[in-house]
This record gives C-alpha cells, structure tokens and sequence, in this order.
C-alpha cells in the first residue's frame, strides 16, 4: 500500500513538471517582452504580460486579449539585442501612436492620434554589444496595429546615403581603381576636365556602387543622363545599358523593384571631349531624416560674425538679435519666390574630404518651416529644406558630402521659402563643418 502510494506521488508530480517544462520553452525563443495596459497611458499594473516576436501586430478592431479593451490601450515592449557598431535604419509603422528608446535615448516620437503612420530614423550605434530596445505604444479608436524592425545601412566607416566611386584611368574600369572617394550624388559636368589630378581627362572609367533600403515594392524612375557610355544595374541585374560612344543623352527608366535592401550600381566611361554622368532615383527613398548624435565641439564653425560669412542683399533687411551659438545671429523676414537677401558661409577647409554640415538653429527668429539651404560643394550644388520652427539653439545636420578644399565652396540660406510673402522669419546663426 505504502509502495502504491508513493508512486501515486511521482506519476502527479511528473504529470505537475512536463506541462511547465513545454510551456516554458517556447518563451526562451521570443525576445521582446511585452506588457499591456487596459488604458492609453502606460499607468498602474499591466493587465496581461507576455512575450511576442518579432514586433509585427494587427489587432484590427480588436485587442490583444479579452482583459484588454478594443480601444484606449497601451503596451510597452522591451528587448535586448546585439548590434555591431554602425548606421541603421529603424522602421515603425503605427495606428495609433509609439516612441522608441535605444539605450534609453529618445529616437522615435510618433505619440499622436490618427491614421497609419510610418516612421523612419537613421541612428548610429557607436559601440559594438547589447543594447536595449524599447517601444511605448498606445490605441485610441478604430484600428490598432504596430510593427517595429531595423536594418544595417553602414559599418563604421561607411558614408551612408553616398555613392563608392572608384576611379579609373582607362575606358573599361580595368585593374586597380586610381582613386576611390565617396560622392554624395551622381551628378557631374566635367566639360572636358577630368574629375580629379589622379584622372585622365580622356579614356576614363567609373563604377559607383551605393545600396538604398526600399520601404516599398514599386514602380521606380531612374533619370539618367551621360556622355559618353553608361550601365546601371540593381542587385547585379542590367537595367540599362548604352556602352559607345555617344553625345550628351537623357532617358529615364521605370523600373518595378521589390522592397528591401537593395544594391545599385552605375558603370560610365568617357572616351574624349565632353564628360557628363548623372543618374538619379526619383523620389530617393534613401533621403530619410538622420538621428544622430550632437556634433559636440568637433569640427569647424563658421559664425555669422565671422569673416567667412557674407551677407547678400541690403542691409536694412538684416536684423541682429543677441543669443544663437555665438554673441548674435542675423534674421529676415521671407519672400515668396524671388530671393532678395541671403546669408553664405565659406568653408575654410584645408584637407579634402567627406564632411558633415550643420546648421545651428536659434530658439528665436526661426519661424520659417521651409528654410533652403544649398551646399555647393567639389563642383556640385546639393540642396536641403528645413523646418527651423522645429528646433531650437540646436545644430541641426544637412547631410554629409565630399569637400576637395578648395576656397569654393559655401552653403547658403536664401530668403525665398515659397511661403506666403513677410509671413515667416528666417535665422541666419552658425554653420559647422564636421570631418567624417
């Protein structure tokens, strides 16, 4: 009887442990914890707590869990995952709202009420380990639905956004590359110069390679314009090809392309005479706005009172207003179309090279939300827009472009915003130039 009864005992308690034990496993492989709260504001205890992976979740009109109402819920999730140092591009796409933390720093602000939004960042990671990740998330009515995802654009030294340009000096891209640099656009006018000291002016070749992070399938316009042959491919795929010798062309491509991460490359040669190679996707969806970490005190500024700034039109619409980066900053109302003043700042650069550009914002005077700054830079006029009214006493980055160094090159603000006329105030303060 005593025999009997203990093994009553073992065949429960083996019965008690193997249901645990298979519950148990599946949780060990979902890395992304999430608690839910039956209200939109992430308060007191949460109602469910579970695990999910990966971040992908379309509850349609309804709710994660019968304790969970349809609407007026949040959810925070959290991780840890390894990244390698580097650039990536961190993905959300939301109904309603979310933030996103990494390390604890505010990357993502996406907290409003309305329809599906998609949110892209740019951030790099500066130290190779674990890191964590979290999410806040709320529903307010209607749909709920929240999906967060990352890729890696760049290692440490890659200049993300750019194209590799390997050059060299003969017509079939043979053997060694002569120079290899980072060129911010395919967009070149070489007359009948060469494209630097190192570069034949006739009988050269080309290979640009750039990868670009697609956030869509679609149906993409490549523009492209050259003298004298080109190639263009997309994952090792032809797409266009007019290798001989020609005069100036222009054609453009439509070209469907799946969403992902995909590579492009650009082949061009010139043979003699004029050199012309320019090849642009419309609509880059590589152009996303970056994170990135405060320029700090690296690199070199150009101040509004400096002797590198020059102010052009009258100066009875200059207006000075103490505060910025420095003792003052200029500012002036807009115009609608037509420039009439303007503020340029040189880049007194010594060493040739990939830099990033900041524009300092002032907390005041800074009303325009359409301030065009164009970055003339190795023979090529790059321009960016930017809402000033969203920051304040803030170097804010332009993006990052090769400078050769050579006493020629600016960035410069015009007051034409195609705002409507004397509407808005533009700030005129501080430009730093970053090495990268």
């Amino acid at each position: 009887m005593k025999k009997l009864f203990w093994i009553l005992v073992v065949v429960l308690l083996t019965i008690a442990v193997v249901p645990l034990a298979s519950q148990a496993a599946p949780l060990s492989k979902l890395s992304w914890h999430a608690a839910y709260y039956d209200n939109p504001n992430l308060s007191g205890q949460p109602r469910l707590v579970t695990f999910v992976d990966p971040l992908d979740l379309d509850f349609g009109t309804g709710s994660p869990n019968p304790d969970i109402p349809r609407d007026r819920f949040s959810a925070r999730f959290t991780t840890t995952r390894h990244l390698e140092e580097g650039t990536y591009l961190f993905l959300l796409d939301v109904d309603d709202g979310a933030r996103v933390w990494l390390d604890g720093k505010l990357i993502i602000d996406a907290w409003d009420l309305g329809a599906k939004q998609n949110v892209k960042a740019r951030v790099y990671v500066d130290k190779t380990g674990d890191h964590q990740l979290q999410v806040a998330y709320f529903e307010d009515t209607g749909r709920a639905s929240i999906s967060f995802r990352w890729v890696k654009l760049g290692d440490r030294h890659d200049i993300v956004g750019s194209w590799r340009g390997e050059y060299f000096n003969n017509r079939n891209l043979a053997g060694d590359p002569v120079m290899v640099r980072s060129d911010s656009a395919i967009n070149f006018d070489w007359n009948s110069g060469s494209p630097h000291p190192k570069v034949p002016r006739d009988n050269f070749s080309v290979r640009w390679t750039r990868s670009i992070y697609l956030d869509r399938d679609g149906l993409y316009t490549f523009q492209i314009q050259h003298d004298d042959g080109m190639r263009v491919y997309v994952d090792g795929k032809i797409i266009y090809e007019s290798w001989y010798d020609q005069s100036v062309t222009y054609k453009t491509r439509k070209v469907p392309l799946k969403a992902g991460y995909r590579t492009f490359v650009v082949e061009y040669y010139d043979h003699v005479g004029n050199a012309i190679a320019y090849v642009r996707l419309k609509g880059d969806p590589g152009d996303y706005s970056p994170v990135e970490p405060d320029p700090g005190s690296a690199g070199l500024v150009v101040d509004n009172d400096s002797g590198y700034f020059r102010w052009g039109g009258p100066t009875s619409s200059r207006f000075v207003t103490k505060g910025g980066y420095g003792a003052n900053f200029y500012w002036t109302y807009n115009t609608a179309s037509s420039a009439q003043n303007s503020g340029q700042w040189c880049a007194p650069l010594s060493k040739a090279g990939n830099y990033e550009v900041y524009a300092f914002i002032p907390g005041d005077r800074a009303t325009t939300t359409r301030a065009r700054y164009l970055i003339y830079h190795f023979g090529q006029r790059d321009e960016r827009v930017v809402d000033q009214s969203r920051y304040s006493n803030e170097f804010v980055s332009l993006g990052i472009y090769y400078f050769g160094a050579d006493g020629n090159e600016c960035v410069t603000l015009y007051d034409a915003t195609g705002e409507a006329q004397g509407t808005a105030q533009i700030a005129f303060d501080a430009v730093k130039f970053v090495p990268r």
